[in-house]
């Protein structure tokens, strides 16, 4: 197998054919880390990706088509309001937070086309569905009771990290980058 650093964070990996046939276990397994391309004397390359992976690159794609749509209607509708029609949902949303889910998708889509890293423009949309269905479940109206004193909890994990304390003298299980004042 011969492997090729495209980027700091991206690895290109190629084996022939005869290794997949003779180590198939360790060509599925480097293709757990990343696509594995499969040269062939006698027709073009195959590409070996995980079936999730495969998900998310069409997944990335339709957002890109979307995004591009919108982009170019011919509409003279602000863009937010032409997001409604890839995203129905963000009409839940406040206009200040259709804004900001416009300028963050956008922003997002941008950075990460140019990274070659799609992970957060997927994580992006996902997040703001998600607020949009909490808005729409009235969680954005529901009283919210605010403690007096911060009360630690354990790791949903089962992981204790840390056996520190926080500002109150009580023990803290959560990293200080993950601590909640």
């Amino acid at each position: 197998m011969s492997t090729t650093r495209i980027r700091a964070d991206v690895v290109q990996r190629t084996v022939a054919s005869s290794d997949l046939a003779r180590s198939p276990a360790a060509v599925f397994a480097s293709a757990e880390d990343g696509p594995v391309t499969i040269t062939r004397r006698d027709g073009e390359p195959f590409v070996l990706t995980t079936k999730k992976r495969d998900d998310e690159t069409t997944a990335i794609l339709h957002l890109a088509a979307q995004l591009i749509a919108v982009s170019l209607a011919e509409n003279s509708a602000p863009f937010t309001v032409r997001l409604r029609t890839p995203f129905p949902w963000i009409a839940v949303l406040s206009p200040e937070d259709q804004d900001s889910f416009a300028d963050e998708i956008l922003t997002t889509a941008r950075a990460c086309f140019s990274l070659g890293q799609m992970d957060s423009l997927l994580h992006t949309v996902h997040a703001w569905h998600e607020t949009a269905a909490a808005v729409a479940e009235g969680w954005d109206r529901a009283p919210v009771d605010w403690l007096d004193e911060s009360t630690p909890v354990d790791d949903p994990r089962g992981l204790r990290t840390h056996n520190d304390t926080t500002h109150t003298g009580h023990p803290n299980p959560l990293p200080s980058t993950l601590r909640l004042h």
